[in-house]
């Protein structure tokens, strides 16, 4: 398996070729024989030069629950964001802490996703990591405000269910009792 024709081979992925190339196409801000051509230059030499593991984790995007995470994300961005400012310029007490969530799935992938997915939204910051126990800290402005402690871990939980469903395997769907 690990000979260097095959590692040569999967040394370049469609996927990151496609995203490069959007990239550098956006960089230019044209589309040009030359621009396309260098890009393609650019953009295989990169991936020859500084190979990327392949996780196949993209084999398992879900569309349609790839824009639902999105697009509650973004709401949740949008109401903690006025969450905050309310907070800030009525000087409304609050009280903040933080709080221990147990994550269902030890993917580092969707941990990560998570992570920064929570640490995105206005409010929340995410204080320590453990990915081999599958367990994140969270620091959260305003507990009360947020359903308390266990209020926070359902948000949380529903955000990884949500990547779950966008883009675990069935099989880790099924393991995890997670359903489409």
């Amino acid at each position: 398996m690990s000979s260097p024709t095959l590692q040569r081979r999967n040394r370049f992925s469609l996927f990151v070729t496609i995203w490069l190339m959007a990239i550098w196409l956006l960089l230019f801000g044209e589309v040009t024989p030359l621009v396309v051509l260098g890009g393609i230059i650019v953009v295989l030499g990169v991936q020859f030069l500084f190979p990327l593991p392949h996780t196949g984790f993209f084999r398992h995007v879900r569309p349609w629950h790839t824009v639902v995470l999105i697009a509650r994300f973004l709401w949740d961005m949008v109401l903690a964001a006025i969450h905050v400012a309310k907070v800030v310029l009525t000087g409304q007490k609050y009280r903040c802490s933080v709080v221990r969530i147990d994550l269902r799935s030890r993917s580092e992938i969707i941990i990560a996703i998570t992570a920064a997915m929570t640490n995105l939204v206005p409010g929340t910051i995410v204080v320590e990591i453990k990915r081999g126990e599958g367990i994140i800290y969270l620091h959260v402005f305003d507990i009360d405000d947020q359903g308390g402690h266990e209020g926070v871990r359902a948000t949380t939980r529903g955000q990884e269910e949500r990547a779950l469903k966008a883009f675990a395997s069935k099989e880790e769907l099924e393991q995890l009792g997670v359903e489409l």
